[in-house]
């Protein structure tokens, strides 16, 4: 029941409600994620009968342990919380489809995605044998991959999956936003606990806009929702023990809070030398291709990977369509001079 005082101060009845559960504990995001519902619910009885202070608490504890002595019993376990998790995004690890010896990058960049996998691959040495534990109870490493469109960001975080030999949980921002207001640090609640019983990396795209900077004023639902999901953010990532990847496509200023739990991979156009390996790995063997200079094609200066990939894709239907025996080195280079910046 909740236990109600009154606030001199303000003239209002604040309400608390605190609630301890007994049988096995559930995991720390899944508490959160059942804090979240009630607050919600909550927050639609106070938008239809008035406003009005309120706490919520929501944990293990002896009923005596809880302040006022207002609290509701339930019992609930592990498995029943399971059918009540909040949201209901689809979201399905799957396997990589890249490997990293595929990645044409710096070495700068290769070594950075290394750094990031040793993380995991040293854990259990680092946190536990040599008990860093102690000052960082739940190790997890967050990684910003930024840089142009086609740089290579999505196939790295599936190869760096792959050198782990773990499954790869893929979401985009839009996969996280709902029509119906609340329901996106709901849906990020439960990305989180899919990627922690998975053991999956975690890779979330189209993150500008939930790294940037929290309004200050929002004055519109759909600034309140992002500033929500930035909330829950900052929360999953202080409980999270794994690997979660954002990709960003351009610079952009982070909201500090976010910012300084990031570790940074910078990923750039390919140099002259990167672009004639490319090039070697999407042209097949099978392809025939009449009149071809690598170097030639190399020399196309700003262009992605990915600009790569369709100019060859786009000539080989082309030729096709035409009924040509080869694709001409030509239209390759004048598809991928279409290209470049």
């Amino acid at each position: 029941m909740p236990d109600r005082h009154e606030d001199s101060a303000a003239g209002t009845m604040p309400l608390e409600y605190n609630f301890s559960f007994d049988g096995p504990p559930l995991e720390d995001i899944k508490l959160r994620a059942l804090d979240m519902r009630m607050h919600a619910v909550m927050n639609d009885f106070v938008e239809k009968v008035g406003v009005f202070p309120f706490s919520l608490s929501v944990g293990y504890a002896p009923a005596d342990h809880w302040p006022h002595g207002g609290v509701t019993k339930a019992s609930a376990t592990a498995e029943e919380a399971r059918t009540h998790e909040p949201g209901s995004a689809p979201f399905t690890p799957v396997d990589p489809i890249y490997d990293l010896d595929q990645l044409v990058l710096p070495d700068v960049t290769l070594r950075r995605l290394l750094d990031v996998a040793f993380f995991i691959e040293s854990s259990k040495l680092v946190f536990d044998e040599w008990n860093l534990r102690s000052i960082e109870p739940k190790p997890s490493m967050a990684v910003n991959f930024r840089g142009p469109p086609g740089t290579g960001k999505t196939m790295a975080a599936h190869g760096l999956a792959s050198y782990l030999k773990r499954k790869i949980l893929l979401c985009r921002l839009s996969d996280l936003e709902s029509k119906f207001h609340g329901e996106g640090p709901k849906n990020l609640v439960d990305l989180f606990a899919v990627a922690s019983e998975s053991y999956s990396v975690l890779f979330l795209d189209e993150a500008e806009s939930l790294l940037s900077k929290r309004f200050a004023q929002p004055e519109q639902a759909a600034e309140s929702a992002i500033n929500s999901m930035r909330t829950e953010l900052l929360m999953a990532l202080d409980s999270f023990q794994g690997i979660i990847i954002f990709a960003s496509n351009l610079p952009h200023s982070y909201d500090p809070a976010i910012e300084s739990r990031l570790w940074n991979v910078e990923f750039t156009f390919p140099d002259e030398a990167a672009r004639r390996r490319i090039w070697q790995n999407h042209l097949p063997a099978e392809l025939p291709v009449s009149g071809l200079s690598l170097d030639r094609l190399a020399a196309v200066d700003g262009v992605s990977g990915r600009d790569i990939k369709q100019a060859v894709i786009s000539s080989a239907l082309s030729a096709a369509r035409s009924g040509l025996a080869a694709v001409p080195h030509d239209l390759l280079e004048e598809n991928i001079r279409q290209s470049a910046r």
